[in-house]
């Protein structure tokens, strides 16, 4: 079973929406700011090795073909 990169990638968008919106409205009963960011930053970080592991590092700054339909 390979892992569909692509679902990886919207669930920690979604993680991370999740994170910034309860620090957003002030709900710091989770997570400080600071652990906020660290988070944040860990998962971004996540998405870029994701990236560079799946297209390499030519691969994330070609230009992308267009979705076909």
């Amino acid at each position: 079973m390979t892992l569909n990169t692509n679902l990886l990638h919207n669930i920690i968008n979604v993680i991370i929406i999740l994170i910034v919106g309860l620090h957003d409205v002030d709900w710091t009963a989770f997570f400080s700011a600071e652990t906020s960011l660290k988070i944040v930053a860990g998962l971004t970080i996540a998405k870029l090795l994701i990236n560079g592991v799946r297209d390499g590092l030519t691969g994330m700054v070609k230009p992308q073909p267009p979705v076909e339909r």
